[in-house]
């Protein structure tokens, strides 16, 4: 039980990879906090975890409103009393090349992407500095260095994402504050089932996305959640202002 004493503030909880991360920390002994949009559906992932035996609340928050996320992180320190790790899971996918792309398209994914994860940082650590110290790990991507055509935005947003986790990496360590990111090659979950979804050829987009990593294939959810663990856990005591590549391999074929 790694996480024993711990309570993880979790933005996108609802999402494929949000949701494996609250349920490996809660079996490691955290309680965890679900902080989505989604009343519904981290309303339901609350009652698993409970049925369990689990510590978890659902707080619907909008990461988009300084006003949300802060009454997001007052409702958790009342339940539990303190928060001292943050994930930053949040994150949407909005697709089109630079000619074509909308403003409101782009406008919704900084929003979301790059404003959610500096809103929910800028008023979790206040707590995090109350507690003596803690961790954050926030949910970048290998799309932050590799192109792709139609993707520009998306990368852009996780660009954002790597350099803001470098910057308060070096604002926070006085206060015992770890601050890392975690980058992702392609998931089977949530954004690779919508880009599925729309793409003209899905067989195709399948296989390549399979094909894009050394390993030969796509990573769950939960592999990725055992890299946020990792760098949320007091085995990364040492771990700070770096990105863990979850990629099976995909930087090293570029």
């Amino acid at each position: 039980m790694e996480l024993n004493d711990h309570v993880a503030f979790i933005t996108g909880a609802a999402g494929g990879i949000g949701s494996a991360i609250a349920r490996l920390f809660a079996a490691e002994g955290a309680a965890v906090a679900l902080v989505d949009q989604n009343l519904e559906a981290i309303t339901e992932l609350e009652k698993s975890l409970t049925e369990q035996g689990l510590r978890a609340q659902a707080v619907q928050s909008d990461v988009r409103s300084a006003a949300s996320v802060k009454a997001a992180v007052e409702a958790v320190l009342h339940s539990f009393g303190k928060i001292n790790l943050c994930v930053n899971a949040v994150g949407i996918l909005r697709q089109g090349r630079v000619d074509e792309m909308s403003e409101a398209d782009w406008d919704i994914l900084m929003d979301v992407n790059v404003k959610g994860v500096f809103l929910a940082c800028k008023y979790v650590v206040p707590a995090l500095k109350a507690a003596g110290g803690g961790a954050i790990v926030n949910l970048s991507s290998v799309a932050a260095f590799v192109g792709s055509d139609g993707s520009f935005a998306y990368s852009t947003t996780k660009g954002a994402v790597s350099s803001l986790t470098f910057g308060i990496a070096q604002e926070l360590a006085p206060f015992g504050i770890r601050v890392n990111a975690i980058c992702p090659g392609w998931v089977d979950a949530g954004f690779t089932h919508q880009a599925l979804r729309q793409a003209v050829d899905p067989q195709a987009l399948h296989e390549a996305a399979r094909n894009a990593h050394v390993l030969g294939r796509m990573a769950t959810p939960e592999e990725v959640a055992q890299g946020v663990l990792f760098l949320a856990s007091p085995r990364a005591s040492f771990v700070t202002g770096t990105e863990l590549f979850v990629d099976g391999g995909f930087m090293i074929k570029q």
